[in-house]
């Protein structure tokens, strides 16, 4: 595990048994190799994001990959924040995932900064997860890093462009973060969306003027968005980069209720998208005896 030594910030561990994975493959944490390059082992990862204090949906989505071979389990963050059980969640991800990154909710419990940036239903979420959460799992959530690197695959909540919390929904903030790693492949979260940019490289065009000399053109980078089927293997082929976006656990806004996350095989090249009905009555009847305003809950019912 890439956390401290200790257990899990409760002390004694929330998870059940059959919910806590054991990773056998060795961690990387080298610099990630330049493009073209990998690294010798090619994994599989499984990538979860934006699980918002959703317990429900965390547990169903680890009972679901509990049948998976995967190697890693990444966190793309915003463990908390929405829903009414930030410490479980904290504490599930903390025992059962390889490697962690800040979100901007997450670094909200925390940070002094003002919460002006988020919506007053977003801001009451943060004030009732700095008062329900304990300093451990605080000291726990301050020690994720905005970013970080598995074994070739680049990390991040939302971006790693100038603005960290900036939304990749077009090609010009996907080629923010594009420019910002060197490898093939990295994954955010943030949007909610299952989603990918694909980068190809288009080779210079040579030209000859009307004298017969050859003139070379400029290559360019052509970036497009994709949506990301559920269920199906979906292809990252050769000589492209991706990043990939596995949709949210905790609150999805792809109009599909289900809790989603992928499978990431970077031996295959191909990611899959997951879906996993949960407990929906539990998680919104929790949001409503919390005080959480009730859009939070009602918005779960839609995926929106």
């Amino acid at each position: 595990m890439p956390h401290s030594a200790g257990g899990s910030p409760s002390g004694d561990a929330h998870t059940s048994p059959e919910h806590t994975r054991k990773y056998t493959t060795t961690r990387s944490r080298n610099a990630e190799p330049p493009f073209g390059q990998g690294p010798t082992i090619m994994p599989r990862f499984a990538l979860l994001a934006d699980i918002h204090a959703n317990l429900e949906a965390l547990e169903a989505v680890l009972d679901d990959l509990s049948r998976v071979d995967v190697d890693h389990s990444i966190c793309l963050g915003d463990v908390v924040g929405y829903g009414a059980d930030p410490a479980a969640c904290v504490e599930l991800v903390y025992d059962c995932c390889d490697s962690v990154v800040l979100g901007n909710h997450d670094e909200a419990v925390f940070s002094d900064m003002p919460l002006d940036r988020f919506n007053d239903k977003a801001r009451a979420s943060i004030e009732y997860t700095r008062r329900t959460i304990g300093a451990l799992h605080r000291r726990a959530i301050a020690d994720w890093p905005l970013a970080d690197c598995v074994e070739g695959l680049t990390l991040a909540h939302a971006s790693l462009g100038p603005d960290r919390w900036e939304y990749l929904y077009t090609q010009q903030a996907a080629k923010r973060t594009f420019d910002a790693f060197r490898g093939w492949i990295a994954a955010v979260g943030h949007t909610h969306i299952p989603s990918a940019f694909s980068m190809v490289a288009q080779p210079a065009l040579a030209m000859v003027d009307s004298s017969g000399e050859r003139l070379e053109g400029s290559a360019r980078e052509v970036i497009r968005g994709h949506h990301l089927t559920p269920e199906i293997s979906i292809s990252l082929p050769q000589g492209a980069r991706f990043i990939v976006n596995p949709g949210a656990v905790g609150q999805p806004r792809d109009g599909n209720p289900d809790a989603s996350y992928a499978i990431l095989d970077t031996s295959a090249r191909t990611i899959q998208i997951r879906r996993v009905a949960y407990d929906l009555d539990t998680t919104i009847r929790k949001i409503a005896d919390a005080g959480l305003p009730t859009p939070l809950a009602d918005r779960l019912r839609v995926g929106a």
